[in-house]
């Protein structure tokens, strides 16, 4: 019974490409996405220059961090996302991501095992690693410092043509090559269950909060 099928079983029900054009005025987005089981936002204007903005539901819809900066996360006055909803998500005045008459694109990721999960957590200063719900291995992880200033740090399972990957790592804010250093990802290859961080303030100073994005490469 075709009606009985989980929409969240398809790319579909799990991730969304949309484009709209903003009002300055409250503007419910309807992409069929649903976010009260959590997700994340990354949103980018398409007819002027402006920031790459990643808003997710484990933060919170005011908790801003751009991907083209290395700035920290800042809290807004609620008018970014101001509701997760079960088909989308309800945008404030913002005019970084709802000016009136510009065109926007988002890209929508629900949190769903073997496809996307998003995670929070305080460096230690020693290798630690770090629990997810994403209950496959992932193919991608991206670490973001939320309390202070450092890089985008990118995991990916291809990096040094796919051998032992885990001991390089990416910047999603520069056109640097990759790089090899224990100290990000300690040299540990990630788990269905855990990802390892190393000591690089980027990725694991003690006591500096943090925002992890991971993707699943399949679903087995």
């Amino acid at each position: 019974n075709v009606a009985n099928i989980n929409p969240a079983a398809f790319v579909d029900g799990v991730f969304q490409t949309h484009l709209y054009t903003g009002t300055g005025s409250a503007l419910t987005i309807t992409n069929n996405i649903d976010l009260t089981k959590g997700g994340l936002v990354w949103t980018k204007r398409r007819s002027s220059a402006n920031s790459n903005w990643f808003l997710d539901s484990v933060r919170g819809g005011n908790q801003i961090i751009r991907s083209n900066t290395t700035e920290a996360q800042f809290t807004s006055s609620g008018f970014e996302i101001t509701s997760f909803n079960s088909n989308g998500y309800t945008l404030g005045t913002a005019s970084d991501i709802n000016s009136s008459s510009q065109n926007d694109v988002s890209w929508t990721f629900r949190k769903q095992p073997k496809f996307f999960d998003v995670v929070t957590y305080t460096g230690t200063g020693s290798a630690q690693a770090i629990s997810h719900n994403l209950g496959s291995v992932p193919g991608m992880i991206i670490v973001k410092l939320t309390s202070g200033s450092d890089a985008w740090h990118v995991y990916h399972r291809g990096l040094n043509g796919g051998s032992s990957p885990e001991d390089y790592y990416l910047q999603l804010n520069s056109t640097d090559a990759e790089i090899d250093n224990a100290t990000i990802w300690n040299d540990t290859a990630p788990t269905s269950s855990v990802f390892t961080v190393g000591t690089n303030g980027g990725v694991g100073a003690d006591g500096e909060t943090y925002v992890a994005y991971l993707f699943a490469h399949n679903n087995d």
